[in-house]
């Protein structure tokens, strides 16, 4: 739904995420913004544990450390830890679906001790939630809890969740490969030279500004990354589209920054030169306030590391390399293993026409327009992609 939020607005809450990402001592102001745009009282980055019924917040604004303190010690009696593992990421949370998801009623859940202990004297009634990470028993989420003064969570604040949500995944993601340090402009070339991820700082068209150490050796071991004539590109036709589409929307306009971008598989020419794939990352840096004052030209930094240990779901591979979101990628994929609508709504559990709308977003978004041409797509998928395709 168009969302009634000034442009200018939403850039400058999506430069600061951004900009959390280099120093993550920004993270309070970034979602002390995002809070700012649906009347939110409290906004965290959640990592849960739902094996332990365990959870960390690394960051947090809008709370006191005694909040977030009695959040962790009740959090173990929350009636939401079934529930939680079934948003996948991209999927967007809100108290009401939470609820209804745990087949209680509303009075059950607000004489709960979570509720009664904590989010009542909290000042705390609502949440929207987006989901950044499911993997093997780990949920992150990005969360913006709402005070009982406004009205219920609703379409607009899912809309701004969903506005939100790649740009923090992206945040969180390349600040983890910064090991969450705080980079300062004078000191960031040098800062990068001593990650073992390897990074390309380049400008609007690609052409490399500067490469670490990591990348270097990239280079040439010839792959998986390459300098050709000072210009960052693969051997892979389908990463090149796809990073070369990500580093021109952070030049342009960073707010358009989708899924696109975010962990791009990346096939290597030979497995026995190079790790055998590897995945990329694109971080803008012609925005905000701490970021173009990092590297003279640069518009973004492509980040580059191995995806050994963890390769990705397809849905994941999939958004990064046509700009999908995760529910457009995931009806790609049952529509090109050989499902109609109906069955491909079924799979999923959602409207046929909410299938139809995706679909029809997913054939604009890769070129194509019948099914066999989704399932050469699918099939032509890098391994890191390929290996999950029967572990959905």
């Amino acid at each position: 739904m168009p969302i009634d939020i000034a442009p200018e607005k939403l850039s400058d809450v999506i430069g600061k995420i951004y900009d959390s990402a280099v120093d993550p001592a920004l993270w309070p102001v970034a979602l002390e913004s995002a809070c700012g745009l649906i009347g939110g009282t409290l906004g965290y980055i959640g990592l849960f544990d739902t094996r332990k019924k365990t959870m960390s917040v690394p960051f947090y604004s809008g709370g006191s450390a005694e909040m977030m303190r009695n959040y962790e010690a009740i959090l173990p009696v929350s009636p939401f830890w079934d529930v939680m593992p079934q948003y996948q990421v991209g999927q967007i949370a809100f108290t009401s679906e939470l609820v209804e998801k745990t087949g209680l009623t509303e009075t059950e859940i607000i004489n709960s001790r979570f509720f009664q202990e904590w989010a009542l004297p909290s000042g705390l009634r609502d949440v929207v939630a987006g989901v950044f990470i499911n993997w093997e028993g780990r949920v992150g989420s990005l969360n913006l809890h709402t005070p009982p003064t406004r009205e219920l969570v609703g379409p607009r604040d899912l809309a701004v969740m969903e506005l939100l949500l790649p740009h923090a995944r992206r945040a969180i993601t390349i600040g983890d490969l910064l090991d969450m340090r705080s980079i300062a402009a004078a000191a960031f070339e040098a800062t990068l030279d001593t990650l073992t991820a390897a990074v390309v700082l380049v400008d609007a068209s690609g052409t490399v500004i500067h490469a670490n150490p990591a990348a270097e050796r990239m280079f040439s071991a010839g792959g998986p990354i390459l300098s050709q004539r000072g210009v960052l590109s693969t051997q892979d036709a389908n990463a090149n589209a796809a990073l070369k589409d990500a580093i021109g929307r952070a030049a342009s306009d960073e707010s358009e920054l989708g899924y696109g971008g975010i962990g791009v598989p990346i096939r290597a020419r030979s497995e026995e030169l190079s790790p055998a794939h590897s995945i990329a990352h694109v971080l803008p840096l012609k925005s905000g306030t701490l970021r173009p004052g990092l590297s003279l030209g640069a518009v973004a930094a492509v980040f580059v590391t191995p995806a050994l240990g963890n390769p990705q779901p397809p849905f994941e591979a999939l958004a990064a390399l046509y700009d999908l979101t995760p529910a457009e990628a995931r009806v790609m994929i049952e529509v090109a293993s050989g499902k109609n609508r109906a069955a491909a709504s079924l799979a999923l559990g959602i409207a046929d026409s909410t299938v139809k709308t995706h679909l029809a977003r997913v054939f604009a978004k890769t070129g194509t327009s019948e099914q066999s041409e989704l399932a050469k797509l699918v099939a032509s998928l890098t391994p890191p992609a390929r290996l999950y395709t029967d572990q959905r």
